[in-house]
């Protein structure tokens, strides 16, 4: 028997790959897709923020073909970056044109001194160094920096590099002396096209994937795991034996449940995250957001550090006449906002950086918590993780996802993770 803790996309993933082996999803909630879910309120669907699809392997483009054919369609990315007053694309180190002069200027010279540099080299990298030897540090203090900031609530210097090298583009010396001459860079980075439902939000996909194979168990919670034994024990008294078992649930919460596996529960508090406050807006207005499918805003000033379109996306997902925002504020972990003072301020904020006007007539107001949002790495992190895994892999325990692996993840990968595993645990039987 493979137990998989957590019906998010990665374990649904991996049951659907595993459906001709004895398997049991356990998942706590009373619906399946963990946070690639969509909600409902008042005819406006809304994700868990933004949940776009980035495909790129064939494994996962074949899947989701399979699954939903001609569900998707293939948008190409319209993003902005908002600061200092103005709004440039993004990615930003690849368009400073409009920014102010000395920006540009010292965004110039530090890239070009960063050719120069040598590269960092080592796991432990710092992110802030990483940035200023890969694109200087001029673009570090113009965007980089106190976008980080804003959304893991830790400062550079104190977050390690090993998250980012592969998802921040470098421009060529031609590309980001194109771009601050007004020449627009396009299709940079790994998310320059996203698929995204004709019809429905993104809670079709894990949806499928339920449907199509797999035996879930929801209002299953798991309060504990006996790694000697190879038992999980449910919230009601009940004993589930296992052979292997997937976890994608977060890192930190399972360790806190192992029994029998040494010390590693003490390693949990190495783990550390931001929370994500997401607030979902229905607005009385068409086109909303000018166009723009999601901007960044890096300034400290700012209380958001991202506002996203879904109908931009998809009119499917709002009344006609209508648009929908997601709004994306970062928190500490243990933090405890004033709910209440939180939207108010992103309500001001989004109308003083031009995004509601004044009459607009706010018709649905939507605040979640996401906690854990997402994962801060860090020194303490690599080296719980190095002991961690190859502990757990040894016990039987493979650990997937994005909460799961405890790493920075996509949807493409979850589904991946969930491929991978299923091919690990045939190989191994």
């Amino acid at each position: 028997m493979i137990a998989i803790l957590g019906g998010g996309l990665a374990g649904l993933s991996a049951a659907h790959h595993l459906r001709e082996r004895p398997h049991v999803v356990l998942e706590s909630e009373d619906a399946p897709g963990g946070l690639c879910r969509t909600r409902e309120a008042e005819g406006f669907r809304f994700d868990y923020t933004g949940h776009l699809l980035h495909l790129r392997d064939p494994r996962a483009i074949a899947l989701v073909d399979e699954l939903l054919p001609d569900a998707f369609r293939v948008i190409e990315r319209r993003a902005w970056v908002r600061t200092r007053g103005v709004t440039v694309p993004f990615p930003f180190q690849a368009n400073l044109h409009g920014l102010p002069p000395e920006v540009v200027e010292d965004c110039l010279v530090g890239f070009m001194e960063s050719l120069e540099a040598p590269r960092p080299d080592g796991e432990d990298v710092s992110f802030e160094t990483w940035v200023r030897a890969t694109l200087g540090s001029g673009i570090g203090k113009a965007f980089l920096f106190p976008y980080a900031t804003k959304l893991f609530r830790r400062a550079p210097s104190r977050m390690t590099a090993d998250w980012v090298s592969w998802s921040v583009p470098r421009p060529t010396p031609r590309e980001i002396v194109r771009g601050a001459l007004g020449i627009r860079n396009e299709g940079m980075g790994y998310n320059a096209t996203f698929r995204y439902p004709v019809r429905g939000g993104i809670g079709i996909l894990p949806a499928a994937l339920a449907a199509a194979g797999g035996t879930i168990r929801c209002g299953a919670r798991v309060v504990e795991v006996d790694l000697g034994a190879r038992e999980v024990g449910l919230a009601g008294g009940e004993r589930i034996r296992y052979d292997q078992l997937v976890v994608t649930v977060p890192l930190p919460a399972f360790l806190g449940m192992v029994r029998g596996g040494g010390d590693l529960a003490a390693e949990a508090v190495s783990l550390d995250w931001s929370v994500v406050a997401c607030l979902n807006l229905g607005v009385e207005r068409p086109g909303v957001g000018g166009g723009a499918h999601w901007i960044y805003f890096p300034d400290p000033d700012v209380p958001f550090y991202r506002v996203g379109f879904p109908t931009a996306f998809s009119d499917s997902v709002a009344p006609p006449g209508t648009s929908s925002l997601y709004v994306e504020i970062g928190l500490a972990r243990g933090e405890t906002p004033d709910l209440e003072a939180l939207e108010a301020a992103a309500l001001a904020g989004l109308r003083r950086e031009g995004i509601l006007e004044e009459s607009d007539r706010i018709l649905v107001r939507d605040l979640v918590l996401l906690d854990p949002g997402y994962v801060v790495f860090d020194r303490a992190r690599q080296r719980a993780m190095a002991r961690v895994l190859p502990a757990l892999e040894a016990a039987g325990v493979y650990a997937i996802g994005r909460y799961g692996a405890w790493t920075y993840s996509y949807m493409e990968r979850a589904l991946l993770d969930g491929i991978e595993v299923a091919e690990r645990l045939r190989a191994a039987s």
